[in-house]
């Protein structure tokens, strides 16, 4: 017995993608289903590179298939098409997405966030840049490990590209002591210049990093561009998450929804090893608020989480106001490494588990934006 291309579709039809709460037939994601003696090929296109179920739903089609009586071989290839905002825009039309990245304060490692979220999603095969409109304490360059005056294309600036993203900065055109002393509409007319006057091209997401606080910076690019949402970094500390929440009343003011928040520096692990320890000798760890007393092991190893700046902060906000946590990223000398030599930890420890957290993060932000892109759609009766 064959196997038919309906008898292929009906199979796919049984699988549900997650987020959007539909089979990937009725999306429109199966754009491919061949069949010729046995052999079946198959393409699911989905909205994100960055899917974090990509290689489940690739698993799942192929067993389906592989069921099917008349099967000899299956392909299956997964691509992607980000479809972007059905706002339109008059500047930057050719960005499916801009995204702003912003906290309350300073100092919870906003650009650090914002360079690894970057190059997570670039990782993937997505299009992406980072705007640097922090004009008062521009990181971006160093953050990427670029310096120097852009070159121009016409009357268009050319942004900086490194481990595949494309970048634009105060920082490129100014000495770098140099210090920006500038009013509003100043800033508001260079987030203006840098969205229209910067050769982008063609871009599924922009990530737009913010100064600290709820001022000029934040106010303009609302104005300017349609935002498909903002990212909030917060550490757990009680005066961070405080500050956080007059950003969400700022976003929420302007109309910008809030993707998630990230926790960032929650918590560090103290490990060690005592020479000579037999397995189950205790020691006394002072961690400054408590003394916890710990256990070696068989090694004489001991290790335990010291929450510096407290915990649970960002998990609170998101319950209070219905938005998820994006991701937890402890404390950890080498993402300050990274930071400081222009390889950011995704790049630089692509395996390690504080980039597996920066990119799961970064499919949490591709996810809640794909649901955003998806309920924008009309309803077809």
């Amino acid at each position: 017995m064959s196997v038919t291309k309906e008898q292929v579709l009906a199979q796919l039809s049984t699988i549900n993608d997650p987020d959007l709460n539909r089979d990937i037939v009725s999306l429109g994601f199966v754009t491919k289903a061949a069949v010729c003696d046995g052999l079946v090929d198959v393409v699911i296109n989905l909205t994100t590179p960055a899917c974090p179920v990509k290689d489940q739903l690739k698993q799942e089609a192929i067993d389906k298939i592989t069921a099917l009586e008349g099967v000899t071989t299956v392909k299956v290839e997964m691509t992607a098409e980000v479809r972007g905002s059905k706002e339109k825009r008059t500047i930057a039309p050719d960005i499916k997405h801009i995204v702003a990245v912003s906290s309350g304060k300073g100092g919870v490692g906003k650009s650090t966030t914002t360079v690894n979220l970057a190059c997570a999603l670039a990782a993937t095969g997505a299009k992406v840049g980072i705007l640097d409109c922090d004009v008062y304490g521009p990181d971006i360059p160093m953050m990427l490990g670029m310096s120097g005056q852009p070159d121009q294309d016409g009357r268009k600036l050319v942004p900086k590209v490194r481990h595949g993203v494309k970048t634009m900065s105060i920082g490129y055109l100014l000495d770098e002591e140099k210090p920006v002393i500038w009013r509003g509409p100043m800033v508001h007319k260079l987030i203006e210049q840098f969205l229209g006057d910067v050769a982008w091209g063609e871009l599924d997401y922009l990530l737009v990093d913010m100064p600290p606080g709820t001022g000029d910076a934040q106010l303009s690019l609302a104005q300017l561009v349609p935002l498909s949402g903002a990212v909030l970094v917060t550490t757990p500390q009680a005066v961070s998450t405080f500050d956080v929440g007059k950003a969400i009343g700022m976003f929420k003011q302007v109309k910008v929804e809030i993707l998630g928040i990230l926790e960032n520096m929650a918590g560090y692990t103290i490990s060690g090893k005592i020479a000579g320890a037999t397995p189950g000798t205790t020691l006394e760890l002072d961690l400054g608020d408590h003394t916890e007393t710990l256990t070696t092991d068989s090694e004489g190893r001991f290790e335990t989480t010291a929450h510096v700046f407290g915990q649970g902060g960002a998990a609170r906000l998101a319950q209070r106001h219905s938005f998820p946590v994006l991701g937890s990223i402890p404390l950890n000398p080498s993402v300050r490494v990274g930071g400081d030599a222009g390889d950011p930890i995704v790049v630089s420890e692509p395996d390690s588990a504080l980039a597996r957290a920066f990119t799961e993060a970064a499919g949490r932000v591709a996810q809640r934006l794909a649901i955003r892109e998806h309920a924008e759609l009309p309803i077809l009766q």
